[in-house]
């Protein structure tokens, strides 16, 4: 009998300080594409947090499903392009934006790419989300263990000890650590208390609204939105900082054919601004900031990248400072 997986959405974390826990366990944070992989006996499908399809992007990994034990499954990971013995988000979104996957603009061969993983949402077509967190990676372990491949990882993890591990990856100059919760299940499209990112710096994603210009090819800040839990697009502040020359002209290229004939309906505007040039909100990017004001603005942000791996209503605004992107 044919199974049919579910289509699901990833499991999200907020954000916290560095801890030590029996309850938890920790492991490395990586800098990449969060993806699920969805596993039959003959095919394998990558699909962004988005809900994109990422598996014509990546044909290497494309084998998946030969290398899991008890198809159809599904696992939740990170996709990570590495360059130097470093993750290189940027030569990621080469790949994803490049036409041909297996090279880049100027001929240039793509830099490999590894699905690190470390969940397990289903196996034999049952679904394991009602399990507690210990016995998936268990089945984890077990079911990417059938054969070796150089494109498939589990995530390792440590119990307990999560401000040793958080000072290891800081030292390291890694993007830090996820603490989950032992006996936690797994929540499709949930952010929750059972897992909790802690990172070096405050970061959240924001939706691009408009921009102050500058000159012809550059512009002072961009104008940064994020949706209300009643679904309203509400002003977070601008951010001027972090953009090399490069980004600046990648940015300002891809906004004006965005460019809106009418003001957006955006909330918590201030009485006095520069004039804008308004667009569509379409373009995501992850900022870091110090925290929130009372009035909802983001202090001290800094452009950090790009995410055209996230929709902009996943841009959320948050309850409290204590959230964060997944």
């Amino acid at each position: 009998m044919e199974v049919f997986l579910p289509d699901l959405k990833p499991m999200l974390a907020l954000t916290a300080d560095p801890f030590d826990s029996h309850e938890f366990l920790f492991e490395p944070k990586w800098d990449g594409f969060r993806c699920l992989a969805y596993l039959d006996k003959d095919s394998t499908r990558l699909k962004s947090r988005s809900g994109s399809d990422l598996t014509g992007c990546f044909p290497e990994l494309a084998s998946l499903h030969e290398h899991v034990a008890g198809t159809p499954a599904i696992l939740d990971g990170e996709i990570i392009a590495f360059h130097e013995g470093r993750e290189s988000f940027h030569l990621l979104l080469q790949r994803v934006r490049s036409r041909c996957p297996t090279a880049l603009p100027g001929g240039r061969p793509a830099v490999p790419v590894i699905f690190i993983a470390f969940d397990i949402l289903y196996s034999n077509g049952r679904s394991v989300l009602a399990a507690p967190l210990e016995e998936r990676k268990e089945l984890l372990d077990r079911a990417a263990g059938k054969g070796k491949s150089r494109h498939l990882i589990v995530n390792s993890y440590i119990p307990q000890a999560g401000r040793a591990l958080f000072e290891a990856a800081v030292a390291q100059g890694r993007e830090g650590i996820v603490a989950k919760k032992l006996n936690s299940p797994y929540l499709p499209g949930k952010r929750s208390k059972l897992w909790l990112k802690i990172k070096p710096e405050k970061t959240v994603d924001a939706v691009v609204v408009g921009f102050i210009p500058k000159r012809e090819k550059t512009f002072a800040s961009l104008v940064l939105g994020q949706y209300s839990p009643k679904g309203e697009l509400v002003h977070v502040g601008n951010v001027g900082t972090g953009f090399t020359e490069r980004e600046v002209e990648e940015i300002l290229a891809e906004l004006k054919p965005l460019a809106a004939g009418e003001k957006p309906m955006v909330h918590n505007l201030p009485q006095r601004m520069p004039d804008i040039i308004w667009v569509k909100p379409e373009m995501v990017v992850e900022i870091s900031y110090l925290e929130y004001t009372p009035g909802g603005t983001l202090r001290h942000p800094v452009y950090r990248r790009r995410r055209e791996d996230l929709s902009p209503k996943e841009c959320t605004f948050p309850a409290h400072s204590g959230e964060g992107d997944g």
